[in-house]
């Protein structure tokens, strides 16, 4: 007999949930089926309620019949996850970003191989338990030793590797053949294996594989339990399943929030530190003007890499002295490089530029200008983080640069994302107001801004108490 329910939701309408036991015709085991159905036709409650009892009839007298012919019309509903996520990230494409679905991809690909595993990858979502995603995610919350995915060279290649041939073959890329002349170089493992294979080398007597303690950040694993149970929020609104597993879960390794952890000083330039670098930067050959402008710029500007990437030169504005960060440039390893709009709604922003700065970028368009007659009628075209082909440039390579030049001048490693830091570090630590670094920042509230960059804001207690012993004067 099947037991009803019937409620109003929160826009006061009825609707009624049909629950009744029935054998799998596969598994031969007894579950509750549920289904539930709307007051469409708005009949009163008695009407309704009769209407339920109706068709939960119907729907045990179909099941009865399904399971005489051996089949169940509710198993033959219920997908697998990897049908499920498919699915979903069809849907995920059209409305969310591209970012996200390859978040999506990376989950169903890590979950979809534990599975195999625990050999529940062809089975019905509904068969993964609580504890089948708990020992998923716990398997991240340890450190773990595994060996690396690249691998460094440790002497030279025989003269018989010949790199144009490898390139031409597809075995590896012209990048990488640069990449295996210099010192200590890194390559992936399984190009290093396929030129051993085609060569007939030792994998071992040329190419170093060391292991190393993989430990993720519990900003991640978070990320991977959201992706999960967002999924499975997707099955439970399909009703093939009445509880979703996820939401029982914990991740317990180090619970807090890193995102917004305090920057330390070894990840920033100090202000003596800024100024030998820029000093170094005017140093550097104006043939390579379209990379230290690039990392100058974001020195003094502040701006992610994704948007210095999405900059224009439509963007500038040299006269008023101003940048208007309107876009990211990002990649993917399912989409490539791509445009999308900014972080967040604060993220589009207007940043001043320095005199300094200025001079630079009216340099800067002059060398646009020797390879392109009608650049001004171009800057809504030309980006501006670009190579020396005047290209939109590789979304790593600023980063890549940055490092050599460091190591070069004998800087401490700074990255990309550190130089950010340090446009905010400096502002704040000559008391430029708080709400003034966090909008040019792009931070959606000032306190984001105090929680990781507090601490760079020099003491104010002397200040403080001459304030108040101002009160005591005559």
């Amino acid at each position: 007999m099947a037991h009803i329910d019937v409620t109003k939701n929160k826009n006061g309408r009825l609707q009624a949930k049909i629950m009744f036991y029935g054998k799998d015709a596969v598994t031969q085991k007894t579950k509750l089926l549920s289904r539930r159905i709307y007051n469409d036709d708005n009949l009163t409650e008695a009407k309704f309620r009769r209407y339920a009892e109706k068709v939960a009839i119907q729907l045990e007298e179909q099941y009865k019949q399904e399971y005489v012919e051996g089949t169940s019309a509710i198993r033959n509903n219920v997908v697998t996850f990897s049908e499920l996520c498919d699915e979903w990230k069809a849907n995920v494409l059209q409305t969310l970003s591209r970012n996200y679905y390859s978040r999506i991809c990376e989950v169903q690909k890590r979950f979809n191989a534990y599975l195999e595993e625990v050999q529940l990858a062809h089975r019905p979502i509904s068969d993964i338990k609580v504890r089948d995603v708990q020992l998923f995610l716990n398997r991240f919350m340890q450190p773990k030793a595994e060996l690396s995915k690249t691998v460094s060279l440790i002497k030279p290649l025989p003269k018989k590797v010949n790199f144009r041939e490898l390139a031409r073959e597809g075995i590896i890329t012209r990048n990488t053949s640069y990449l295996m002349n210099n010192d200590n170089a890194k390559i992936s493992v399984e190009k290093a294996q396929a030129i051993c294979e085609k060569y007939n080398l030792d994998f071992y007597e040329y190419f170093d594989q060391k292991a190393e303690v993989k430990k993720y950040a519990v900003e991640t694993i978070k990320g991977y339990r959201r992706v999960l149970r967002t999924l499975f929020n997707e099955a439970v609104r399909y009703e093939w399943i009445t509880k979703n597993p996820v939401s029982a879960t914990k991740i317990t390794a180090n619970n807090n929030n890193t995102s917004l952890k305090p920057i330390t000083e070894k990840e920033v330039f100090s202000i003596q530190e800024s100024k030998s670098f820029l000093k170094a930067l005017q140093n550097v050959p104006e043939e390579f003007i379209f990379r230290k402008i690039c990392v100058k710029f974001m020195l003094l500007t502040g701006v992610r890499t994704c948007e210095l990437h999405g900059l224009k030169w439509s963007d500038i504005d040299l006269h008023n002295k101003k940048v208007k960060i309107a876009r990211n440039r990002l990649y993917t390893k399912e989409f490539g490089i791509y445009e999308k709009e900014t972080k967040s709604k604060t993220s589009e922003r207007e940043i001043p530029l320095t005199d300094d700065l200025v001079e630079d970028l009216k340099k800067y368009m002059a060398w646009f200008r020797i390879a392109d007659d009608e650049f001004d009628n171009k800057l809504d075209e030309y980006y501006f983080a670009v190579n020396i082909y005047r290209q939109p440039e590789g979304i790593s390579s600023t980063g890549q640069w940055l490092k050599k030049f460091e190591k070069k001048n004998g800087f401490k490693q700074v990255s990309c994302h550190g130089l950010r830091h340090t446009y905010c570090s400096l502002l704040l630590a000559q008391n430029v107001p708080i709400q003034t670094v966090s909008k040019y920042m792009g931070h959606s509230d000032s306190t984001i801004t105090l929680q990781v960059y507090s601490h760079f804001i020099p003491d104010t207690k002397e200040r403080v108490v001459n304030a108040l012993n101002n009160l005591m004067d005559d």
